[in-house]
């Protein structure tokens, strides 16, 4: 008996609309399990736009699907994703091989042969230009309500939504005397001086609300300040070298094992600049190294360099005694699959010969300055 995982999804402004509500699909699942004979190991759901790539439903019904499971199976194509992009990878990530099937209910589209690939391709062609035709009409929804004075998104603090005078479906913005109050004593505060760390200090201590969160924080304040033009946020530094180089110095101090403190250091002996401030400081360098994505700002040999270089020294670590090895070429090509990296002709698919050529200086020619070779996410 084969075993199957099912996937639902719907977006947030969707929930009952054409039928696709969470119930419905889950509904649409178990009857097709039953009538086909498989076992359904479990339902996973999403509340979320099929244009994100990274969904929690999703993720568990594909490390089901790689486990325990043989097929997945799902209402409508568009409900595993209306990224073309996406779907394709997923397609090459876990269906391509026949291992594991993908089963589409209601367009009745199997993977299992070039015909139900063809058609599969023409869907999400007009998945995702349905997908990107909503988000144009919902954009030019919202000028049009703004333009006629209605407000439409999160309300600012120091006022609060109210029906609008002419129309009932609409809101309009007015004071909330409260809040008013709260901005005012801000405003005096700012005008005597007083630091943002004192001024959160001040509301906590006599128990105001903020905003949001349990507690008015120094980001909160700084924001409502510079909202409001109380002041203006201090100039970016001018700097002798690009973000990208000053991110791709980063990833390599640190892929060689420098602690965030000693990243800092050298940075400020080579004459780095930061964007903010007069030098950067281990808490800066931190901030850095957790934005930074290396398929963004290294080269596929770079990379693999940096990965290799963390590799070896977690062996000596860990196995100090024992010589450490690398990784085939066909592993390492995979690492570079998933991290987006794209051959020097743009393919997406690389060969162990490429990596062994890649790493040799072969193609360096095609990886210049502030060039990648990582697919845009």
């Amino acid at each position: 008996m084969r075993r199957a995982v099912g996937y639902v999804r719907v977006s947030t402004d969707m929930q009952a609309a054409d039928g696709l509500s969470l119930d419905a699909q889950t509904a649409a699942i178990e009857q097709y399990c039953a009538a086909h004979g498989y076992t359904l190991l479990k339902i996973c759901k999403d509340v979320i736009s099929g244009g994100k790539d990274q969904r929690p439903g999703l993720a568990n019904a594909l490390d089901l699907l790689t486990g325990s499971a043989d097929i997945l199976i799902v209402l409508k194509f568009d409900r595993l994703s209306r990224s073309i992009k996406h779907f394709c990878e997923l397609y090459e990530r876990y269906f391509k091989d026949g291992r594991k099937e993908l089963v589409a209910i209601r367009e009745s589209i199997k993977l299992d042969s070039s015909l139900g690939r063809a058609l599969v391709s023409i869907l999400l062609v007009f998945a995702q230009m349905e997908r990107e035709a909503t988000g144009e009409r919902t954009r030019e929804a919202i000028r049009h309500l703004r333009s006629r004075g209605y407000h439409f998104g999160k309300v600012p603090y120091g006022m609060r939504a109210t029906q609008a005078p002419d129309n009932p479906r609409f809101r309009v913005l007015i004071e909330d005397p409260t809040e008013q109050a709260v901005l005012a004593l801000l405003k005096q505060w700012n005008a005597e001086g007083v630091t943002i760390s004192e001024m959160a200090s001040r509301l906590n201590a006599d128990g105001v609300k903020p905003p949001q969160g349990e507690k008015w924080t120094k980001s909160l304040i700084y924001n409502l300040r510079l909202r409001l033009s109380w002041h203006k946020p201090r100039p970016h530094n001018p700097r002798p070298h690009s973000d990208h180089e000053l991110k791709e110095k980063i990833l390599d101090l640190h892929s060689h094992g420098h602690t965030p403190k000693q990243i800092a250091l050298v940075l400020n002996e080579q004459s780095y600049v930061p964007l903010k401030g007069s030098k950067f400081t281990e808490r800066s360098v931190r901030g850095l190294i957790a934005r930074c994505e290396e398929a963004k700002h290294l080269t596929p040999k770079k990379f693999l360099e940096n990965m290799l270089e963390r590799m070896r020294r977690e062996h000596e670590l860990r196995i100090p005694d024992e010589p450490w090895e690398r990784p085939g070429y066909p592993r390492l090509a995979r690492y570079l699959m998933e991290a987006g990296y794209t051959t020097p002709k743009g393919h997406a698919h690389w060969w162990p010969a490429q990596v062994q050529q890649l790493l040799e200086g072969r193609f360096d020619q095609y990886y210049g300055k502030g060039k990648t070779g990582a697919s845009a996410a």
